[in-house]
């Protein structure tokens, strides 16, 4: 083609650049709209974690029960492991009770028997 044709605007329209990459200008938008978005959500997502937190921590101090049942309570507890205690403690003494009563029983017995040889 000669130089004068290239340069007539019927050709110029035919004409067209492609190109396998976009106008880098353009390519950066999609790009900051995303990290925009993402560091929205991050700052959302940090804002929900600390009002989580502050609600939990408000809900514990409306459910905790006074500071006196707290004690009532502790001292419920202690007063049941030592009822506990006191009851396995007298059924092991009742056994050895038990166990000396019956060797009294046996000793008696042999008593009488040795009473009765002589």
């Amino acid at each position: 083609m000669r130089k004068a044709d290239s340069k007539r605007a019927s050709l110029k329209l035919t004409q067209h650049s492609y190109s396998l990459t976009p106008k880098r200008n353009a390519a950066y938008v999609p790009g900051i709209i995303a990290a925009i978005c993402a560091a929205g959500a991050l700052v959302a997502a940090g804002f929900a974690l600390k009002n989580s937190q502050d609600q939990s921590r408000k809900l514990d101090v409306l459910c905790a029960p006074p500071v006196a049942e707290q004690e009532l309570r502790e001292q419920l507890t202690h007063a049941q492991f030592a009822l506990e205690q006191e009851a396995a403690t007298r059924t092991a003494l009742e056994q050895r009770v038990a166990q000396g009563t019956e060797q009294i029983e046996r000793l008696q017995t042999d008593l009488a028997f040795l009473r009765k040889q002589r």
